[in-house]
Order: structure tokens, then sequence, then C-alpha cells
């Protein structure tokens, strides 16, 4: 019973408002049927209904040009009028339901003909005349071109451009004020002049001078086609709402004071009454302007003002700008990463003993009287002795003289002096090694750095490649979906490089959305055809505004176990995990040389740069190539630190494992048959920081739902893996644990099992949201 009155009442409700728009239509064919223009006629009633024909109204509309035709004008000249909208009805009647009449160019074209039709004989009654052909030729063309942008105008269903439909709104209020324009008060002030000020000022205000002056001519062409007065107000209007609209960033009242006095001075060329008439008209124009609140100023101006597409267009032509110079950039950091790598390869004429045999006995030999016995006569002798005091030449890098052969002692006129000469080159061949040894150091991290870097660019430049796909369509049904809570400022609808849906909202709507997001959230997931996470708050200049983003197949549950090293209060041990934006889960640990406050921070630092680079898209492996020779440089070598990223696609289940000298981690999957399997995944390397580091170790595989993943410190388990049989066997023995229970588990073994260095544990669960939704329902 509850049921049927609300029904009803919902039935009445509807009935009332349909008939209240009725009778707005028949009001509005009743006044433009009253808008006239000397010589050309009145054909504006006629262009009314045959809109009012196509949104359904047409039987209420063409009573009102009835009563409007008969009523204002004099004579028999309103009855062709009258007929014309009466034609209108008649071709809509007979053509109904076929597909001729969905066609728009449909009522326009039938009213140009109706009005041609039907006033053909009066107008030519007297004979063809040129002037007379030309007059009737504009009122048959306004009468088609309004009804079309009439049927613009009363679109409710948003179907046409919204440019059109702007254009459709200015001409029907252009229209709607000629037929008030007979109006004076007092023989000075035109109420219809007032209320187009009023129009020219609003638009000018929220579209800018462009459109302060496309509405000031169109305003003023209207007043001054229905007052026989030249192009008068179309000049004065448009200077005003141009000039006016360079200044409407400054406020209502800057931009009033600016379109006032514009008006006042143009108007100088009018006379002294037309100058009178038009500063009291502008003065009270302005006075409404200024009083209306900003609020309906900015729905009006969402509401009416076409929106613009160029920023959309701009950010398209900037990310093709910026692929271009990535990928350029990316190109030019390959090379020099490829000539730094082969600039380190060491010249052997340079820093070979033999380079230091020659230089001494260059230095030695070049003036000695012996010197033709020594290095031409018995030039091998010289060589074989040469040759048996490299052994303990390079292995002390210093010769003395019992090391030489005694007839090469005695027969060497300048042997002091030789040994002397000898024994500084080879200092100075050590030196040359030890600069070199650190140049080529210097030269390998950089070029390291460079691999990183061209990585990066390469993943920026890939990434503005794919780039984001705008959703128009989505973008339209946000919109109106969300409008049903309040007035909506801006949306946007994408896809990002990874294909996942994200949608805006800003506005006044944004804080009733709040207050039911939940509702919200799963009607506007059924609209997008997808599920979508809860709404995100973020602030900037413009206000606040509201992020939806397609929601993840997956999710994680992670569990953290840690120890302090005994002795100490703050562990070297870090380990933080997150989501991206593109829905990638990231787990990172990192183990600080020792244990402590420095090797803490060490350790923070690392995985502070490191979220960083993650967060904004890089990859993994770029990630560690990048940071690995920051560490190297910052540490002198002195120092290190582990590094243990793990990412999980929650879209597809797809991890990756970059490892930098780190413990070994596991992944724990279920078979369809209950069994378990265990997988070690080992890292080669050794930690950042290190000379001798190396590159790292990547390992790509696939989890799937229920599956685990385990992240230790060196700690619980050596860095080699030799004693992690024990994981494995814990690991298969405790797959009802929770994540958190697991990895105090490990810490606990760990413990018992006497290892004193600080310890980690870090286990990750993936599982199905569906399968957990079905739980939830079940339990």
């Amino acid at each position: 019973m509850l049921e049927k009155q609300k029904q009803q009442k919902r039935t009445g409700s509807m009935q009332t408002r349909k008939r209240g728009v009725s009778a707005l239509y028949v009001i509005g064919a009743a006044l433009l049927s009253c808008a006239h223009i000397t010589g050309v006629g009145a054909p504006f009633g006629v262009a009314f209904a045959a809109a009012a024909c196509r949104a359904g109204y047409g039987f209420g509309a063409v009573l009102g040009t009835f009563a409007g035709y008969l009523l204002s004008i004099q004579g028999a000249e309103g009855v062709p009028y009258a007929g014309a909208a009466l034609m209108t009805l008649a071709a809509a009647t007979i053509f109904f339901g076929t597909r001729l009449l969905s066609a728009r160019w449909f009522f326009p074209v039938m009213a140009a003909v109706s009005v041609a039709a039907t006033g053909a004989v009066f107008a030519f009654a007297d004979g063809v005349e040129w002037h007379k052909a030309l007059l009737f030729a504009c009122r048959v063309v306004l009468a088609g071109g309004t009804a079309y942008f009439y049927e613009a105008a009363l679109d409710t269903t948003r179907g046409r451009p919204q440019v059109v439909r702007f254009g459709g709104m200015l001409i029907l209020t252009a229209t709607l004020l000629m037929a008030a324009y007979p109006f004076t008060v007092a023989d000075l002030v035109c109420p219809a002049r007032i209320a187009g000020i009023f129009v020219v000022m609003a638009i000018g205000y929220m579209g800018g001078f462009s459109y302060g002056a496309a509405s000031g001519v169109g305003i003023g062409v209207a007043m001054d086609a229905a007052g026989g007065v030249g192009l008068y107000y179309a000049g004065v209007y448009a200077v005003a709402g141009m000039a006016a609209g360079f200044f409407s960033r400054g406020g209502r009242v800057v931009f009033a004071a600016a379109f006032v006095l514009t008006h006042a001075a143009v108007h100088l060329l009018g006379g002294q009454a037309a100058y009178l008439s038009g500063i009291y008209e502008c003065f009270v124009a302005s006075v409404c302007f200024v009083l209306l609140p900003e609020s309906v100023w900015e729905e009006w101006k969402d509401r009416l003002l076409p929106m613009d597409p160029k920023p959309t267009d701009y950010a398209a032509r900037v990310s093709r700008l910026a692929n271009h110079y990535a990928s350029v950039a990316s190109d030019a950091f390959s090379e020099m990463y490829q000539a730094m790598a082969n600039s380190g390869k060491a010249r052997k004429e340079e820093n070979d003993l033999g380079a230091v045999f020659d230089r001494t006995a260059d230095r030695v030999c070049r003036r000695c009287s012996a010197r033709e016995n020594c290095w031409e006569r018995d030039k091998l002798a010289t060589l074989r002795t040469l040759d048996s005091i490299s052994g303990p030449l390079l292995r002390t890098g210093h010769i003395s003289s019992g090391d030489f052969p005694g007839h090469f002692a005695a027969q060497c006129l300048r042997f002091s002096d030789f040994v002397l000469a000898l024994n500084e080159g080879m200092d100075a061949l050590f030196q040359r090694r030890q600069t070199q040894k650190k140049n080529e150091a210097g030269r390998k991290l950089i070029a390291q750095q460079y691999a990183g870097v061209t990585g990066i660019l390469k993943q920026v430049g890939e990434s503005m490649r794919s780039g984001t796909e705008i959703l128009p369509a989505q973008e339209k049904e946000l919109r109106t979906y969300a409008e049903a809570f309040g007035r909506v400022r801006t949306v946007a609808a994408w896809k990002d490089r990874r294909g996942r849906l994200h949608l805006e909202l800003t506005g006044e709507c944004v804080q009733r959305i709040l207050r039911s997001q939940e509702g919200f959230t799963s009607g506007l997931g059924a609209l997008m055809h997808v599920t979508l996470t809860k709404p995100e708050t973020q602030y900037d200049s413009g206000g606040m505004r509201l992020m939806f983003r397609e929601q993840e197949p997956y999710y994680i549950t992670v569990g953290i176990g840690t120890r302090t090293r005994e002795g100490q209060q703050i562990s070297g041990d870090c380990v933080r995990y997150f989501t991206t934006e593109e829905g990638m889960a990231c787990v990172i640990l990192s183990d600080g040389m020792g244990s402590g406050e420095q090797a803490r921070e060490e350790s923070e630092s690392t995985v502070r740069m490191a979220e960083r680079f993650l967060r904004a898209g890089i990859s993994a492996a770029d990630c560690v190539r990048t940071i690995g020779p920051a560490l190297k440089l910052r540490t002198q070598g002195k120092k290190f630190v582990t590094l243990d990223i793990s990412t999980i696609d929650l879209f597809t289940g797809e991890a990756v494992s970059v490892k930098c000298g780190a413990a070994p981690s596991f992944v724990r999957a279920a078979d369809g048959d209950d069994s378990v399997r265990v997988r070690r995944i080992l890292s080669s390397t050794l930690p950042a920081g290190l000379e001798e580091a190396g590159d790292m170790d990547v390992t790509q595989f696939r989890m799937g739902s229920q599956d685990a993943l385990v992240l230790l410190s060196d700690g619980i388990v050596d860095a080699d893996g030799s004693n992690a049989g024990w994981v494995e066997e814990l690991l298969a023995d405790s797959v009802k644990l929770s994540a958190r229970e697991l990895a105090a588990r490990l810490v606990l073994e760990g413990s018992a099992r006497g290892a004193p260095d600080d310890m980690s544990a870090v286990v990750v669960y993936l599982g199905k949201r569906a399968q957990r939704e079905m739980q939830e329902a079940g339990g």
C-alpha cells in the first residue's frame, strides 16, 4: 500500500512538471511571436514552434504563436505566421514515427518552407521587386536558422556540441529581448536593453574578452534590429564586452567598473538622449551583476559555456615533446656510458715492467762509455740479468744491489745510479697503477650511473610514448552521475600506460559524495563496469579533488618480524612496503653494515631513495642500477648496505626480485593437490657500497592467490643460503599461519639458532579480492 502511494505521488509530480514545462513553451512561443524586425517580419514564433515540436510540446507552442501573432500584429499580417506554425505541427503529425522526423534538419527546413509558403502571397501581392525578394529571403532564412539554434538551446540531453548549444541559448535570449524591446520606463530606460547589458556582462565575465565581444555583437544586433537604429548597440556592447573581458580575472567589481567606463565612453557617439538612457541602463545592469553571489557565476559557467579542448591537445603535444627529449637524452647517456666503459682500458706500454727497464736504461746508460758493450755486444746477457731480477722486483716493488748477479754489478760502471733509477721507476709504476685503479673505479661508478639513468630515461620515454588514454565518454557519464550530488566543476577520466582506470572530480559535489562514499563508489563502479577503490582526497591550488582508481584484482597482506642485536637499541635493518598508483606492490629490505644508529641511517637512506624511484614508476632493476654507484661514492668502499627489492603486479601477479648482496628470499606456492612448493631466490653479488661489488641479481616469477613471498636479512640466514634449509621446512609446515605469525616465527627460530646480528623477516601473502569477498559474505 505504501509503495503504491509512493508511485502515485511520483506520477503526480511528473504530471505537474510536464504541465509546467508545457506552460513555459506556450509563454515562450507567445513572447517570441511578438519579436519583430522592421522590413523582415516576425518569423521567430514559427521557429520556436518548430523547435517545440522536436521536444514534444508542439501543440502548446502553436497555441502560443496564435495568441502572440494575432494580438501583437494588427490586421491580417499575423495570419501567415500562425498558418506557418500550424503547417509545421501538421508535418510533425504526418511524419510521426518515421526516420525522417529524427533528422536534425527536418524541423528547421519545415519552418523555413512554411514561412515561405504562407507568406509569399502577401509579400508579393503588389508584384515582385528585388528589395522585397531580398527581405523575404531574409525572413525565410531567419525562420530556418533560428529554429535550428532554438532546438540546440532546448536540447536537455546535451547531444549537441556544447558550443552550438551555447549559440542557441544566446540567440534565444536575444530574440526574447527583442520581444520585450517596445516596453520602456519614462520613455528613457528600456528593460530589454538592461537585460541585454546584463547578459553581455555575464558572458564576458565568465568567458573572457572573446565571449564578451561575441555576445555583445549578438545582443547588440538584436537590439538594433528591434529598434531599427542601424548597428549602434552592436558596436557599443561588443566593445564594452571585449574591453571588460580583459579584466575578468580581477573580480566582479573590477570587471563591472571596466565595463561601465567603456560603455559610457563608447556611448558618447550616440548623442545626449542615447547617452543618458545608456548610462542609466548600464548602471542598473552593473548593480544587479555585482550583487549576484560568486557561486551563481561558477554554476552558470559550468552549465552554459563550452569547454575549451585546448588543454588536452596542449598536454598531448607536451607529452610528445617530452617523449622526444627523453629518448634523445637516453641515447646520449647510453653513448657516454659506452665511452666511459671503453676509456678504462689501460695502456700496457705505460704500466708494464719492460717500460720501467727502458726508462731506467735511457736515463742512466745513455751517456755511459760502456753502453755499447752492455746493450749491443752483450745485450742478451743484460736482458737475462734484468729478467732474473723481475720476480723479486714485482714481489716487493724494490731491488737491492745484492739481488743482481755479481758479474753485472762488477762490469756496470754506474751500478749504484742504475739501482736507484730502477727503484724510482718502480715507485712511479706503482703510483700510476694505484691512480689508474682509482680512476677506473670512478669511471666504472660513473658508467654504472649513466647506465641507470639511461634505463630511467628509456622508461620515462616509453611511458610518455604509451601515454594516457583520455576517455571523453566516461567523463560525460561521470559528470552526469556526480551532478546528482551537487554542482560539478571539473571531471577527468583516463587510463594510464598499464591500462588502469583513473577518475577525478572537483566541485561542490565532493563533500556530499564523501558523506555517502560507499554507495557512490559502488554505483559509479557499476556505471563504469569496473570495481573502484575508496575515494582519495588530494589538495592543490584549485581546492580538494576526489580520486577514484580501478581496484586491483589482487591484494597483499604483509607481516614483519624484527629483533635488534643484543646490546644495541637500534636495528641496522630497514623495511618498507607500499603500493604505487599503477597498482604495483613494492617491498624493500635493506641491511646496513653492523648495528646501531649509523647502520640504520645508511639502510634508511637507501630505502628512501629506492622508494622514490619505485613510486615514480621506475623499474626495480634501474632503481638499483642508479643507487649502487651513489652508495659506493658516499661510503668510499668502507661501508656497505644490502638491498632487496620485490615488486608484485596486483593486476597480473607477475613479480620481480632484485637483489644486491641480500640474503635469500623464498616463494611458497600451493598446488592444486594441497601440496606445497618452496622456491629459493639467491644472490651472487656483493652488497652495494663495496668497491668489488658487481651488478645485481634479477629474478622474474609469477605468484598466484594464497602464495607467499618471504624476504629475510642475513641475521636469520647466511648470505649464501647455506643454512636456509630450516626456513624451507618451516614455510612448508606453516601454511595456516598468518603473515604476521609466520614473520614472528622466523625471527624466533633464527634467534634460537644463535645468530648474533639484527634480524628482519618480511612475509607477503598474495590474495584475490573476489575470494575474500565470497568468504566475507559466507562468514
